[in-house]
């Protein structure tokens, strides 16, 4: 439960919350948060005159700081793409049974100064978990339940994508929920302060609130690595209801109380899936309770998933494309000991006559026309993916110039599609489409999803103007001078792109400025990065307000302990930012504020203004451990900002757990 206005006011009034000093309580007590001010003291990062810094050596972290107090009356002035840790003037003492969240005030964040964002309850997130492995999760059910996962997350400094610790699970209060769509199709609803991420003049990534991303480039993923768990069979009873099903001992004895059982029941002997046999209640027909997950197979799922059908009288009927998709639909039905019967007449159709497999179909693949692909479709090995992928083409596909095009009536399928298409490398697209003159011609509106191989050139990027700027001065180069280097480019092309005059740079004329560096001798690791690294960049089309408020939730994911925390979720894969701030129950001191400018525009930051939100959670219990002196708490009676203590950290040679 959240606190209002007045529970707060209840809490400070007994004690039981702290909050001190509060100037004026009519201005800073919301209806449900405590407006806090900003303090006089900051934290300002150097840049470091050592290769990287150590997390165990707390001197690196010490000499990369430096202290700033600001003059009563005066102001701090934060630049575009700085990051500074700031404090709050009040001091707080938060008890066992509430926890805090800090946010940013929406007037700064329409500045584009950033404390903190999340997403509503039922925006799917791409995580592995290991029950399950990669799959599409709610992030409200995966923060609720705290449950073990790794996210698909990029690395800031490499660019590399792959799966990292969910660190923490945080749950924020009710916000207005946001949509943001891509011009690629792809979208995701967010509060209007959550990050997606760009890159500045250096090349180095940005965070950009979502409220004012239109119109502007923002990072997904260009491919996505495999899964940590590949499955190579399926087990028919995480796609079946138990209730009605039957096991039965593979060959023909006993299981261990009687020749037959309920699905649900522990099967003493059935050691493995191997030993079991499955049917349906009522039914004859029986199969092996795994079945191998093959090419043939992913080939069968993505053809019945994208073709026109039904299901009646427990047997699935499929239209298909041609005689010889038809007879290929048979044969792999066929290897799976499955009857199928092929008929044309109007028109060709292959009917499933058993219902085992009518059922398991539908369980894995949907019920009827513009079905789904399975949940754990990530989790196969990639011949298979190839394969499904083919089977949605054959069945609703079209080629042309070297780009194949899925049509689909259904947004599930899009989606998983085109994630399908990143994790085999394709530069996939989704676009809202009327389905005439298509296979699905006279099914109205609905969803293509293209396919293009990963090597087609192509793509834009935020332009990097400074650090193209130091290269060329790095390899001692005129303007003039690089642009003989370079056919496609003038030297007015060449300042242009240097002072940010062009707001985007083809990847085919980043890739031949990188060349002509290297040819000078420059080391460019960061071009190649942003070349052949795992993201790539897309406009944002829009941003709209939707009509939902609601609570909203966070994951905190740290790419090699990065900053720059992020996880990837939405329709068809957008990298997300989280920024919460956190008052675990038991803290008690002054509140260490992450303050970024994202704009580009310095922003004069007022000391007493107010600066940020505190809004609290009611626990069911007490925390039986608190934050504070029992635990050896790094930051407890912090007063003023304070950089980071990981050295304190027990994986560093600390005691902190």
């Amino acid at each position: 439960m959240i606190l209002s206005d007045r529970d707060i006011r209840t809490r400070l009034e007994e004690g039981s919350l702290a909050i001190d000093p509060i100037a004026n309580e009519a201005l800073q007590i919301q209806p449900a948060s405590v407006d806090l001010r900003l303090g006089r003291e900051f934290l300002e990062f150097q840049h470091a005159n050592i290769p990287c810094i150590h997390p165990n050596r707390e001197r690196e972290v010490d000499d990369y700081i430096s202290e700033t107090l600001v003059d009563e009356g005066d102001d701090y002035v934060l630049h575009p793409g700085d990051f500074v840790l700031g404090t709050t003037v009040e001091t707080v003492a938060i008890p066992d049974d509430l926890i805090a969240h800090v946010e940013g005030r929406s007037s700064l964040g329409r500045l584009a100064v950033v404390v903190h964002a999340s997403l509503p309850y039922d925006e799917e997130v791409l995580l592995w978990t290991p029950e399950e492995g990669v799959g599409f999760y709610e992030i409200g059910a995966i923060v609720e339940e705290e449950r073990q996962a790794r996210a698909l997350a990029f690395d800031p400094q490499t660019l590399a994508v792959s799966t990292h610790r969910v660190t923490d699970h945080i749950t924020n209060p009710t916000k207005a929920i946001y949509r943001v769509r891509l011009a690629s199709g792809r979208s995701v609803t967010v509060t209007r302060d959550h990050n997606l991420f760009t890159l500045d003049s250096w090349g180095g990534v940005s965070r950009l609130p979502s409220e004012d991303a239109q119109g502007t480039l923002v990072m997904v993923p260009d491919e996505l690595p495999a899964s940590p768990t590949v499955e190579t069979e399926i087990d028919l009873l995480a796609y079946l209801d138990p209730g009605e099903t039957v096991a039965y001992a593979s060959d023909g004895g006993s299981l261990g109380v009687e020749a037959q059982g309920p699905a649900g029941a522990d099967l003493p002997r059935a050691a493995t899936p191997a030993d079991v046999d499955i049917g349906l209640v009522g039914e004859t027909d029986r199969h092996p309770r795994s079945v191998p997950v093959t090419a043939e197979l992913g080939w069968l799922l993505g053809y019945v998933a994208a073709a026109s059908g039904d299901t009646n009288d427990g047997r699935r009927r499929v239209s298909v494309a041609d005689a010889a998709h038809g007879s290929r639909l048979q044969t792999a039905l066929d290897r799976l000991g499955c009857d199928s019967d092929l008929a044309d007449e109007t028109a060709i159709t292959v009917t499933v006559e058993s219902a085992l497999w009518t059922r398991l179909l539908g369980a894995l693949v949907g019920t009827g026309a513009g079905g789904q692909l399975p949940r754990a479709l990530l989790n196969w090995p990639e011949t298979t993916l190839v394969g499904v992928r083919q089977g949605l083409l054959d069945a609703a596909g079209r080629s042309h110039a070297g780009v194949e095009t899925l049509y689909t009536t259904t947004e599930a399928l899009a989606d998983r599609a085109a994630y399908l298409g990143t994790r085999l490398g394709d530069r996939t697209t989704l676009e809202r489409v009327e389905l005439d003159d298509t296979p699905l011609d006279g099914a109205g509106e609905g969803w293509a999803v293209s396919f293009e191989a990963g090597t087609t050139p192509g793509g834009t990027i935020p332009t990097p103007g400074a650090l193209l700027a130091a290269y060329r001065e790095r390899a001692a180069l005129s303007r003039a001078g690089l642009a003989e280097e370079l056919a496609a480019l003038t030297a007015e092309d060449v300042a242009a792109i240097e002072r940010g005059e062009r707001e985007t740079v083809t990847t085919e004329q980043l890739g031949d400025l990188s060349a002509a560096f290297d040819r000078a001798g420059v080391s460019t690791e960061r071009l190649d990065q942003l070349l052949d690294g795992g993201v790539r960049f897309e406009r944002v089309e829009r941003v709209t307000e939707t009509d939902r408020v609601e609570p909203t939730y966070d994951l905190e994911v740290q790419p090699g302990g990065r900053a720059i925390e992020n996880f990837l979720g939405g329709r068809g894969g957008i990298f997300l930012s989280n920024t919460a701030g956190l008052c675990d129950p038991g803290y008690e001191g002054q509140i260490t504020l992450e303050l970024s400018n994202l704009g580009r525009a310095p922003v004069a930051l007022m000391p007493g203004m107010r600066i940020s939100q505190l809004t609290f959670t009611e626990l069911s219990s007490p925390a039986e451990r608190p934050y504070g002196e029992a635990r050896g708490s790094k930051y407890q009676g912090q007063s003023g900002p304070q950089a980071s203590r990981i050295e304190g950290d027990e994986e560093f040679g600390g005691d902190q757990g």
